[in-house]
């Protein structure tokens, strides 16, 4: 995967984890509630959101841009220094981000959204560190984020690079 130009396209480099996991299984949906996004590198539907350039565009307009313009949000939105950077979301509206301070995206932690709470959350860990904790339940907003639902499969893989597979 083209994970060596998201430097020069976009400015940072992702988190180790967060490849790994889509170089294994792509956009995927947890429990049926929390999506996971990927850089594509073709549109589903013919839109400009593709490549890194795609991804961030598509993660810091919309809901971060709507963010970002109420007074009382503590974060800036990236490619501020330190802004949120989305890769996720579930049915709820609540919305997943990197915060990327720093230089080592390793150590970028999540920050939540929780639009039904009304409150942000700082998780003091990676990406694959706030996936486990919510598949597992350790995290404290696990249930808010994508509660256990025997009716859907834990795991429901979306697609991959070449694009989103439909459900």
């Amino acid at each position: 995967m083209p994970w060596n130009n998201s430097s020069a396209e976009v400015g940072i480099v992702f988190p180790s984890d967060y490849r790994e996991f889509v170089d294994r299984y792509g956009s995927v949906r947890i429990n049926g509630e929390l999506s996971v996004w990927i850089p594509m590198l073709r549109s589903r539907d013919g839109g400009p959101d593709v490549g890194f350039p795609g991804f961030v565009r598509a993660t810091t307009h919309g809901i971060a841009a709507e963010l970002a313009a109420d007074d009382d949000m503590p974060y800036s939105v990236f490619p501020d220094p330190g802004g949120l950077l989305g890769w996720g979301s579930n049915i709820n509206a609540d919305q997943f981000f990197w915060l990327t301070d720093g230089d080592d995206p390793d150590s970028w932690p999540i920050i939540a959204w929780y639009r039904s709470l009304n409150e942000w959350d700082y998780f003091d860990g990676g990406f694959s560190d706030f996936v486990a904790g919510v598949v597992d339940g350790t995290y404290r907003y696990a249930e808010e984020v994508a509660p256990a639902n025997p009716e859907e499969p834990l795991w429901v893989s979306r697609g991959d690079w070449a694009g989103v597979r439909p459900l």
